[in-house]
C-alpha cells in the first residue's frame, strides 16, 4: 500500500503536466483532451486530462488517473481545479483531490480573494492561509508553467534563462516550486518521435527525488513524458499516448 500511495503522490505532486494551447488575441485557453500511460515499479496505470472552458475567462482542468493490479482497478484519483484567466493572469477559485480504493485521501481548497484567505482542507484537519498575488493550487500552476512558456521568446527558451517559479498551497502550507530547463531533445513517444523541451524539478538537495519532464514544442508544450526517480529504488514514467487540442489530434514527426 506505501508504494500505491507514493505511486499516486508522485504523478499528482510532481507535475503530471498536460499543457494546452492559447489564443495570442483572445488570450483564451484552447478546450483539449489528453491521455497517458504510467508504469512504477509493476504497477500500471492510466491517466486523463482535460480542459474545458466554463465561461469567457473561467476554466475547470480535471486529471483522473486509475492504477490497476492484475488487470484489476485498486485505485482511483480525481483532481479538478477552477479559475479565471484574464489579462495573462491565473486566479484559482476552487481545487479537489480525492484518492479512492486501497488508500483513501482528501484534500480541497477553496480560495476567497476578497478576504484574502484560502482554507485548505485535508480529510478531517483544516487551514486558513493567507493569500497573495500568484498563489495557485496544485493544478492551476501548472497551466501557469505552459503559458510562462507560451509567452517567452525563441531566444530565451533557447537560452534556457527563463524564471520558472511558481507558489502553490500544498495542505497547511504554501510551497515554492522551481523549473530549470535542460534543452531540446527528439524524444520517442509512443505516438511518435516529437520535438520536445526538457526541464526538471529544481529541488534540494536532501531531497530523494529526481523529476524530468519533455514538453513537446510543435504543440504548445503538451506534456510527452515525465520521469520520476527516488532513491528508494521507485522509478515511475508516463507518457503520452493521444491527444487533441481544439479538435486537433496531436501527431508526431513525419
Amino acid at each position: 500500500m506505501s508504494r500505491l500511495a507514493s505511486f499516486f503522490s508522485a504523478l499528482s505532486a510532481s507535475a503530471l503536466l498536460a499543457f494546452v494551447a492559447t489564443s495570442s488575441h483572445a488570450q483564451q485557453a484552447l478546450e483539449y483532451s489528453a491521455h497517458y500511460k504510467a508504469s512504477a515499479n509493476g504497477i500500471a496505470a492510466s491517466a486523463d486530462r482535460s480542459l474545458i472552458r466554463l465561461e469567457d475567462n473561467s476554466y475547470r482542468l480535471t486529471n483522473i488517473l486509475q492504477a490497476k493490479l492484475l488487470g484489476l482497478t485498486v485505485a482511483t484519483l480525481e483532481q479538478r481545479s477552477e479559475f479565471d484567466l484574464a489579462d495573462g493572469m491565473i486566479k484559482s477559485h476552487t481545487y479537489a483531490y480525492h484518492l479512492s480504493g486501497i488508500s483513501k485521501v482528501s484534500n480541497t481548497i477553496a480560495f476567497d480573494w476578497d478576504t484574502q484567505i484560502a482554507l485548505s482542507t485535508e480529510d478531517e484537519q483544516s487551514w486558513q492561509l493567507e493569500l497573495f498575488d500568484g498563489v495557485m493550487d496544485p493544478l492551476s500552476y501548472q497551466f501557469a508553467l505552459r503559458q510562462r512558456l507560451l509567452s517567452a521568446t525563441a531566444e530565451e527558451v533557447s537560452a534556457m534563462e527563463l524564471d520558472l517559479e511558481f507558489q502553490l498551497i500544498d495542505a497547511d502550507e504554501i510551497e515554492h516550486h522551481q523549473y530549470r530547463l535542460l534543452g531540446d531533445e527528439v524524444l520517442l513517444t509512443p505516438l511518435g518521435e516529437l520535438n520536445t523541451v526538457k526541464l526538471e524539478r529544481v529541488r534540494e538537495a536532501s531531497d530523494a527525488r529526481e523529476t524530468t519532464i519533455w514538453l513537446a514544442r510543435d504543440w504548445n508544450f503538451l506534456l510527452a513524458r515525465i520521469e520520476q526517480v527516488n532513491r528508494s529504488g521507485l522509478r515511475i514514467k508516463l507518457e503520452l499516448t493521444s491527444a487533441a487540442i481544439d479538435d486537433e489530434l496531436v501527431s508526431a514527426l513525419n
